[in-house]
C-alpha cells in the first residue's frame, strides 16, 4: 500500500501543526452540541494535550498524512471525532486524529516514537516542533496491515476487520491482488465502443453519485479483463453494488465482509473500488478464496466440461412470462465425449458451426458458476440463486450438494 499512496513535503505538515497548536492556544475548551442517537446533546470537551506520532515524528522527508494523538476530558456525551475536530481545528485535509494517549488510543495501536507537542496554553510548543529534527533515511514505519492494498481510510470498517482480513490472507484462506486505477482507467469510452451489455451500467449512472460515476470506465475496462462472459446487473438493488459475471463489485467506501464467501457462496472474487482520490492509492482490490478457503478445498478433484462459442460458455435463458426474469443456465458435462456428442446435435451446415468444448475444474469452476442461475448436471438441475430457485420451485443448493454432484477426476 505505501508504494501507492501519495507522499507531501515535511513543510506542508508543519503548517497545519502549527495552526493546530495556535488554534487550542486560543482555545482549549469548547462546548459542542451534537446529535445521537436521534437525540440532541452538549458536551463540554477539553484537550489536555497533543502528541505527533508516525512518519512525521520520526523526522520523515514526506509523509502521507499528519497522525496526531489527542488527550481528551469531557463532560457528557462526546461527539464524533470529525465533529469535535471541526470544531477544535477546522478542516486541515490529510490530518488525522486518535483520542487516547500514545500507549493506549483509537488507532488500536501504540506509538512508541509519540512526541509530546502541545500539554496546554502555556507550553512551548514552538521548540517542541523544531526538536523534531528532519532524518533524510526515516520514512512509514511497515505495518502488518500493509499487506491491504487500501487504506483503511478508504474503507468502511467495524470492529477488527482491517486487522481480520490479514489474518485471513495470512492463513491462506483469502489471498488478493490489487489492479491500479489510472487516468487511462478513468478515460470516458466512446458511446459507439459501449457494448449492448455494458449500456446497463451506463443507464444506473443517474441514480449513483458523483464519484461513482467517475469509476464506470474504469469498471467496464476492469471487467472486460475479469468477466470477458459476464454480464452486469445490480447486487441487492443498490446504487453501489453489481455484478458482472462471477464478480461482485463495491464502490465508494467499501466494507470488508469478512464472511463474504459465506453468503455468496457462488461469487468467484469480491472486487472492492473506493472512491478516487487525492492520496490515493486507487485501485481494484481483488479478493479471492485462497487454498486454505473450506468452498475451493471441496472442490479440489471436481471439474466439468461445458460447451462454449467464440470463447465464452454456452448459456440457456429460460422464459417465463409469469415471472419478471429470465433465469440462465449451464449444462455441465462429465466427459469430453459426452460433450463433444451434445455438440454435434446444434450442428446446421447451412447456418451453424458445433460449439467448442470448454472445461473447469478446482476453483476454476466458481467461474462458470456465478455466470448463471441454474445448473444442469447429469440431467438435474440445481438452483444457484433465488431467481433459479423461483423457476425451478426447489430450494437453493448448498456448496455440499454442488460438490456432490459434480464428477470428480
Amino acid at each position: 500500500m505505501a508504494a501507492l499512496e501519495k507522499r507531501h513535503p515535511r513543510e506542508s505538515f508543519t503548517k497545519k501543526l502549527i495552526r493546530i497548536c495556535q488554534r487550542l492556544d486560543e482555545h482549549s475548551i469548547r462546548s459542542i452540541t451534537h446529535k445521537h442517537i436521534y437525540r440532541e446533546f452538549t458536551c463540554e470537551l477539553e484537550i489536555t494535550s497533543i502528541w505527533v506520532v508516525g512518519s512525521y515524528a520520526r523526522g520523515a522527508m514526506t509523509c502521507g498524512d499528519l497522525d496526531l494523538v489527542i488527550g481528551l476530558q469531557n463532560k457528557g456525551v462526546v461527539p464524533s471525532t470529525r465533529s469535535w475536530a471541526k470544531a477544535f481545528f477546522g478542516s486541515p485535509s490529510l490530518v488525522r486524529y486518535y483520542p487516547g494517549n500514545p500507549s493506549e488510543n483509537a488507532s488500536g495501536v501504540a506509538f512508541p516514537e509519540a512526541i509530546l507537542i502541545w500539554s496546554g496554553p502555556e507550553c512551548d510548543w514552538k521548540a517542541a516542533i523544531d526538536a523534531i529534527k528532519p532524518d533524510i533515511h526515516a520514512g512509514r514505519a511497515a505495518r502488518e496491515t500493509d499487506a491491504i492494498p487500501l487504506r483503511d481510510e478508504q474503507l468502511r470498517t467495524y470492529d477488527d476487520e482491517y486487522h481480520e482480513a490479514v489474518d485471513m490472507q495470512r492463513d491462506g484462506l483469502w489471498e488478493w491482488e490489487f489492479v491500479e486505477i489510472g487516468k487511462q482507467m478513468l478515460t470516458p469510452i466512446p458511446s459507439e465502443e459501449v457494448a449492448e451489455d455494458e449500456r446497463y451500467l451506463m443507464r444506473c449512472a443517474s441514480m449513483m453519485g458523483r464519484k461513482s460515476r467517475e469509476l464506470i470506465p474504469a469498471m467496464i475496462k476492469l471487467m472486460r479483463e475479469q468477466e470477458p462472459s459476464g454480464s452486469w446487473s445490480s447486487a441487492d438493488s443498490y446504487r453501489s453494488k453489481f455484478r458482472c459475471g462471477s464478480s461482485e463489485i463495491h464502490l465508494g467506501r467499501p466494507a470488508i465482509p469478512i464472511d463474504f464467501f459465506d453468503y455468496s457462496p457462488w461469487v468467484r472474487q469480491l472486487i472492492l473500488i473506493p472512491h478516487i482520490s487525492a492520496r490515493g492509492p486507487n485501485g481494484a482490490w481483488i479478493i479471492r478464496r485462497g487454498p486454505e478457503h473450506p468452498a475451493r478445498k471441496a472442490l479440489v478433484g471436481k471439474y466439468a466440461y461445458y460447451l462454449m462459442s467464440s470463447g465464452h460458455p454456452d448459456t440457456i435463458t429460460y422464459c417465463d412470462h409469469s415471472k419478471h426474469w429470465a433465469p440462465t443456465a449451464i449444462e455441465l458435462l462429465e466427459t469430453h465425449e459426452e460433450a463433444r456428442h451434445l455438440a454435434a446435435q446444434y450442428v446446421d451446415e447451412d447456418e451453424f458451426e458445433a460449439p467448442e468444448v470448454g472445461s473447469a475444474e478446482g476453483c476454476d469452476l466458481f467461474s462458470l458458476l456465478g455466470l448463471v442461475d441454474i445448473i444442469d448436471v447429469g440431467g438435474e438441475q440445481l438452483a444457484m440463486t433465488y431467481a433459479g430457485s423461483s423457476y425451478l420451485e426447489a430450494d437453493i443448493i448448498s456448496l455440499e450438494e454442488l460438490v456432490a454432484a459434480l464428477p470428480s477426476t
